[in-house]
């Protein structure tokens, strides 16, 4: 399922998360839904020895949340993921992006939205955006078919570790949606009891 801008919608290309910005501000996340707790301590990724915390991946989840549809922590971690391959790409090919370009861009979609006091995002939100601007950047070049080639290929060369709880790697260091585990116990309903088997708690039988 794809990610949108709730401002607009695009469609998504094989292998890299393809975030699109136009005339409408338009953009999308693909990839699939993760069933994940983000409340966990630790790294939800480690890529070439950077370690991505889950709290990057909450607070980007949390803060675009409200500007886009059906935002997964899979299609925020994927992202965070492959930024610094597709930014720095855009930065050699003169297509760079600045932190203050990716400022504007969220706040442009904050007011798109109805919003008359945006919030202050934070570094992870901004990676995001600026992933969006230099994607969008790469793909009007002369050369983007190559540049494309280029991208999947320093994409497969990361040495990538992901948290089971998030996702798991498959071709082309590609995070896919994480298969179930026996020892992830699913968070309980509201109210119910744990027995730590990740199953709902039977209903209770009144008493005549």
């Amino acid at each position: 399922m794809a990610v949108q801008w709730r401002a607009g919608a695009a469609g998504p290309r094989p292998r890299v998360v393809r975030v699109l910005v136009g005339g409408a501000v338009a953009a999308t996340l693909a990839g699939g839904l993760a069933a994940c707790s983000d409340g966990e301590p630790g790294a939800a990724a480690v890529v070439d020895g950077r370690a991505i915390p889950t709290s990057d991946v909450r607070t980007a989840k949390q803060e675009l949340n409200p500007y886009l549809q059906a935002v997964t922590s899979l299609n925020v971690l994927t992202v965070l993921v492959q930024a610094p391959t597709v930014v720095g790409i855009a930065d050699k090919e003169g297509v760079g992006v600045s932190d203050e370009d990716a400022r504007q861009l969220l706040d442009s979609i904050a007011e798109q939205s109805g919003t008359t006091n945006p919030p202050t995002f934070s570094e992870p939100s901004l990676t995001v955006a600026k992933y969006s601007i230099a994607y969008n950047n790469l793909q009007a070049l002369p050369n983007a078919k190559d540049v494309a080639t280029q991208i999947d290929e320093d994409l497969r060369a990361l040495d990538i570790t992901v948290n089971p709880r998030f996702g798991e790697l498959a071709d082309g260091n590609q995070i896919s949606a994480p298969s179930r585990q026996p020892w992830i116990v699913e968070p309980k309903a509201a109210g119910g009891a744990d027995d730590g088997s990740g199953s709902p708690s039977p209903t209770p039988t009144p008493t005549p």
